[in-house]
């Protein structure tokens, strides 16, 4: 099986990081890599949903780690047995497929329990205990299937669990006939009224011996099953122990687990059991996982866009197959065991780098991917104005908006129109997290939260209640300061809200704090990347003391 290959951008994935991430995805699935998955983190913003929707393309995959699954390794069209299936089958099938264990399922596919070669050999000894020898439960339709029977006469008596070879005398052998019970014979006619008269419930007669009218006309006014198979008795009484159902002798209590289960939780499991089934949420069998299966697995495959920090990456990237990355800011702290494709590049946005990319493979750009990628030009540039913007940038902008015929100014104006749209409803800490990074300065963690809109007046207003949030963050995180931009996009201005730091931030800025002395108004700062984080270690060597918040 193929391993798919993930492209996904940063966490709370942004519109330059799902654009990027569906560009490259189709860029590398027109050269020939079928297995491409262009995938996102966090919900999808309201801008990111208009441009989807523009171009009617499907959201990318949502994932929240990139740990090996269950559903990874699994082996699925799993060898299972149905809780009423005869033993013999169940063990044929343990055999035929050499598995040591199989999961028993009903009709719906529900687990009910594990069967193991363990079970059989249990049933053996089991026989020789004196206390239940020859006490089985009967199932009809059983017996028939594993003794390959002709059913002679349709029985009426209820089937009990005793067992009976009639290999002694009729006189003899009625003392032990209880009724309910079958009883082993060959072709010996007084043998056979006798077990009849006494109150047996079926006459199996082995060897494909003939029976009498006289038995079969007994049989059939007392209503006893009369079934003849070809088989002689000693194989007939061990495939009679053989055709109790699966579920009389499976084990009830068994370990299971969950196709999103992380497969590091379950490898205790597996040094007890050395297989486990895969169970949805209403128990029904989906999957198989053993030790095997364990020992085999690869991790996920990952492409990073849009970014190159462990911080920003989604959780479990540590465990994954980094194959590349693409990104357009400061080179960080991502670390590999090996080699890998890495382009990293001074351009505003992460997919001004993929539009070279197609270049430099000969393929066309098409039209959809053409679409998301000038919106996330757009939306990272705002509108080509952020000190961010190349020229190359900018011949991009010209290019793809060639692709899919947009005017730039209106198709940019729309997009941050559609990102505004919830930002008077949307709680405080899902506003200040939307884009959201965070960094380290020597021993000080900053947080650094923007939004860029044409409505400033509408986030601003809710000030007192992002700056209370802000606090609450910087207490549960740890965060020597929380910065959060406010970018008007048509003034080019900025007021930036600080929990933390807030004289070194307004020394570093150079602009003064405003009265309720945790805001500055900021004119032309409107880049985090290329404007605000530079400044950061400037704002940590003017902190009173290490760490401090003041």
């Amino acid at each position: 099986m193929t391993r798919p290959i993930y492209v996904i951008g940063h966490k709370h994935s942004d519109m330059d990081s799902i654009a990027s991430a569906y560009a490259y995805s189709r860029l590398l699935q027109l050269q020939g890599e079928q297995h491409v998955i262009a995938a996102r983190n966090g919900e999808l913003k309201p801008e990111v949903s208009f441009v989807l929707e523009r171009y009617q393309v499907t959201p990318p995959e949502a994932i929240d780690d990139v740990y090996l699954q269950v559903r990874d390794v699994m082996k699925r069209g799993v060898i299972c047995a149905h809780i009423t299936q005869p033993l013999l089958e169940a063990g044929q099938l343990l055999q035929e497929h050499n598995r040591r264990s199989m999961p028993v399922v009903d009709d719906e596919n529900k687990v009910h329990g594990i069967i193991s070669d363990e079970d059989f050999a249990k049933l053996f000894f089991n026989d020789l205990d004196p206390r239940a020898v020859n006490r089985i439960p009967l199932s009809r339709n059983n017996l028939v299937r594993v003794l390959k029977g002709r059913v002679l006469v349709e029985g009426r008596r209820p089937l009990g669990n005793r067992v009976l070879v009639g290999a002694m005398q009729a006189d003899t052998m009625a003392d032990y006939i209880e009724a309910g019970c079958l009883v082993v014979l060959g072709d010996r006619e007084d043998a056979q009224l006798k077990a009849i008269e006494r109150g047996a419930a079926a006459l199996v007669i082995t060897g494909d011996l003939l029976v009498s009218e006289r038995t079969l006309s007994a049989a059939r006014k007392q209503g006893v099953m009369v079934l003849s198979t070809a088989h002689h008795t000693f194989t007939a009484v061990r495939l009679i122990n053989l055709s109790i159902s699966t579920q009389d002798i499976m084990n009830r209590t068994f370990d299971f687990c969950h196709p999103e289960d992380q497969v590091s939780e379950i490898q205790a499991m597996l040094v007890r059991r050395r297989s486990l089934p895969v169970v949805d949420g209403e128990n029904k069998l989906i999957g198989y996982i053993s030790r095997t299966d364990l020992l085999n697995a690869q991790p996920k495959q990952v492409v990073l866009v849009d970014h190159n920090e462990r911080s920003q990456a989604v959780d479990g990237i540590e465990e994954a197959d980094l194959l590349g990355i693409i990104d357009h800011h400061r080179i960080s702290d991502v670390h590999t065991n090996r080699p890998i494709m890495f382009r990293a590049e001074p351009v505003g946005c992460t997919g001004t780098i993929i539009t070279g990319l197609y270049h430099e493979a000969g393929i066309d750009i098409p039209r959809e991917a053409a679409g998301l990628m000038l919106a996330g030009l757009l939306y990272d540039t705002l509108i080509l104005r952020s000190p961010t913007c190349t020229q190359r940038d900018e011949r991009v902008a010209a290019e793809l908006a060639a692709i899919t015929g947009e005017d730039l100014e209106r198709y940019g104006q729309e997009i941050f129109a559609a990102a505004a749209i919830d930002l008077a409803e949307k709680p405080t800490d899902a506003l200040l997290t939307a884009d959201f990074k965070e960094f380290v300065v020597r021993d000080a963690r900053f947080a650094v939260g923007t939004v860029e809109t044409a409505s400033p007046s509408t986030i601003e207003k809710r000030s007192d209640e992002l700056l209370a949030t802000m606090r609450q963050m910087a207490q549960e995180h740890n965060y020597t300061s929380f910065l959060f931009m406010i970018v008007d996009i048509i003034s080019m201005n900025c007021r930036l809200l600080v929990v933390g730091g807030e004289q070194a931030a307004a020394e570093a800025l150079r602009s003064p704090l405003e009265a309720d002395g945790h805001s500055i108004n900021v004119e032309g700062l409107v880049s985090r990347k290329k404007q605000l984080v530079p400044l950061l270690p400037t704002i940590q060597a003017a902190l009173p003391e290490k760490g401090s918040r003041g």
